[in-house]
């Protein structure tokens, strides 16, 4: 693909020292090449954008500074070359039709503005449009298309979000959520695959999450650094601003665009997240904090399934794409190691499947051509979606009642930092994406006797398994029958039962399932658990009593 790409002018790279004085821009690049160690430790201080390693176990690195960077870089004193980013010939669309004509164009935001809402009013029975935030720094909108067959209720489908261009300058991206969006739409009821996916998908797509980035200089221009800028109005990298994966400690502030998907992310339920980036070619699968011979995720094997399946289908369609690392895959630490991403705050803190995926090996393309990166990745995009579809799903739902339950779904000896699901109410559904296999996978709720029940899936299937759950006779509503305080707790966790039953014993499992510490006792209606000696982070608490039923209870220790 990149072969096929013109320009107006060639990249002009300027010789420097740490005593550059070039750095004048609100968002400079510059490249420079760094032992491991060294690369380590500047990931997490900047924003290193891009990583390929040398023959001699060294690594070409380019870094994004923004103001507030220049100062406490130069002071590292490490030798360096800016770089000019490339100008892309760039047409501009003034409105809907002049967009979609021929789709050889990048939006003005009152174009993207207006195309949402046409998208809306155009399809008021397959779209809607939400909106994550209504006023950035910058005066902008964050808004995210919801398309579905049934858009107030989803039925107890899996759900897939799509977001891009958290850096500003990365809008390939951006580009091809449009042309998502408008192919669902216009497809829908003429394409069978079109609509079984918005039929069994419960559909969202953010094109633009960072406007202030992408429209820095004018509403009206998009363009390289500095006409688009990675980091919003700020000077923060959105993409290093969220929450620490493995940490318990919020930030006292967040940035608006971060604070806003962070909200947004936690009032819904999502099976299946994937953000949109630009300046590689390559899906890069969690976690971005560790590479994975520190840290593996639990669902690994199958990001590597998912990951080359995305990858091979672009590679059918054009034998330029999609190449980066190991054929188009890898996972995010491997690559190079960053903390606070959007990637692993999702897998980490929410549970949910998220990855990154870079669409194009440059950040802004001519848009002569940009349309040739769109029909090479629109089939691995649409299979994506397919994905959420995959795996165990399911209902979990009171034995005598069938009223739905807020269930946890455990995969013993397999979930591990948080790679387990919840069921969603009001359906009652979850949804569990996961590898070819045989799982024992354990269904628990508040005040029920919890269920296991060995399964086996192949890949590409979906297999239902709808699961009821029994309360014994005689047990009281949950929240009668235990407490369990304070939590979170930082030396002590008090449990307590009911008078009608005691504590037989209790089993305390870290996140990755390993049994941490077993409390015998005699029965007793109350006991104090010292965790003054635990790491930060969740455990689950298994309470044996003497009524011969389980409670099974997240606590969290800081």
């Amino acid at each position: 693909m990149k072969k096929l790409l013109t320009f107006i002018t060639a990249i002009i790279v300027v010789s420097a020292t740490a005593q550059n004085n070039q750095l004048t821009h609100p968002a400079t690049y510059v490249e420079t090449v760094l032992d491991a160690t060294t690369l380590l430790t500047l990931s997490q201080e900047f924003s290193v954008d891009k990583v390929t390693r040398n023959a001699d176990g060294t690594f070409n690195t380019r870094i994004c500074l923004s103001y507030k960077d220049f100062d406490s870089f130069l002071a590292k004193d490490i030798p360096f070359t800016t770089m000019q980013q490339i100008r892309a010939n760039v047409q501009m669309a003034y409105n809907y039709e002049a967009m979609t004509a021929n789709w050889n164009r990048y939006p003005t935001y009152s174009t993207y503005t207006a195309m949402m809402d046409t998208f809306r009013t155009r399809y008021p029975n397959l779209c809607a449009i939400d909106t994550i935030l209504s006023s950035t720094p910058g005066g902008h909108k964050i808004l995210c298309a919801h398309i579905s067959n049934n858009l107030n209720d989803n039925e107890g489908k899996p759900s897939l979000f799509y977001t891009s261009t958290i850096h500003g300058d990365e809008v390939v991206g951006y580009y091809m959520m449009l042309r998502l969006i408008n192919l669902l739409l216009t497809n829908y009821n003429t394409d069978t695959y079109i609509t079984e996916l918005v039929n069994n998908v419960d559909i969202w797509i953010c094109p633009l999450h960072n406007p202030d980035g992408t429209y820095y200089t004018s509403d009206d221009q998009i363009n390289s650094s500095p006409i688009s800028i990675r980091h919003n109005l700020h000077g923060e990298d959105l993409n290093r601003s969220f929450p620490l994966a493995g940490q318990t400690i919020a930030k006292p502030n967040y940035e608006p665009e971060v604070e806003a998907m962070m909200q947004f992310m936690e009032a819904h339920n999502f099976t299946l997240t994937a953000n949109l980036h630009g300046g590689a070619e390559v899906f890069n699968y969690p976690w971005d904090s560790w590479p994975s011979w520190q840290h593996s995720h639990a669902d690994a094997d199958w990001w590597e399934y998912v990951g080359h399946n995305f990858a091979d289908t672009c590679h059918e369609y054009s034998t330029y794409y999609m190449w980066d690392e190991n054929n188009g895959v890898t996972e995010g630490g491997d690559w190079y190691v960053i903390t606070g991403s959007m990637q692993d705050y999702h897998n980490w803190y929410l549970g949910t499947r998220h990855v990154t995926i870079e669409v194009s090996d440059y950040k802004v393309v001519s848009t002569s051509q940009v349309g040739s990166y769109w029909n090479a990745a629109y089939h691995s995009l649409l299979n994506f979606i397919a994905e959420a579809e995959n795996g165990i799903h399911g209902t979990v739902t009171d034995s005598i009642t069938g009223e739905p339950l807020q269930a946890l779904v455990y995969i013993a000896n397999h979930d591990l930092d948080h790679s387990y699901v919840e069921t969603t109410l009001p359906h009652g559904d979850y949804h569990r994406p996961i590898k070819a296999g045989q799982y024992s996978v354990t269904y628990s709720a508040d005040g029920y006797l919890p269920k296991t029940i060995v399964t086996t899936i192949a890949d590409g299937e979906k297999l239902v398994q709808n699961v009821q759950l029994s309360k014994s006779v005689g047990i009281p509503e949950y929240d009668k029958i235990v407490k369990i305080y304070p939590n979170p707790a930082q030396d002590f966790i008090t449990v307590e039962l009911s008078d009608n039953t005691a504590i037989d014993c209790i089993s305390l499992y870290d996140i990755q399932g390993r049994l941490v510490e077993t409390f015998p006792e005699t029965p007793l209606q109350s006991t104090k658990l010292d965790v003054r000696n635990l790491p930060a982070g969740t455990y689950i608490l298994h309470i044996a009593t003497t009524c011969d039923y389980e409670i099974i209870r997240k606590i969290h220790v800081f």
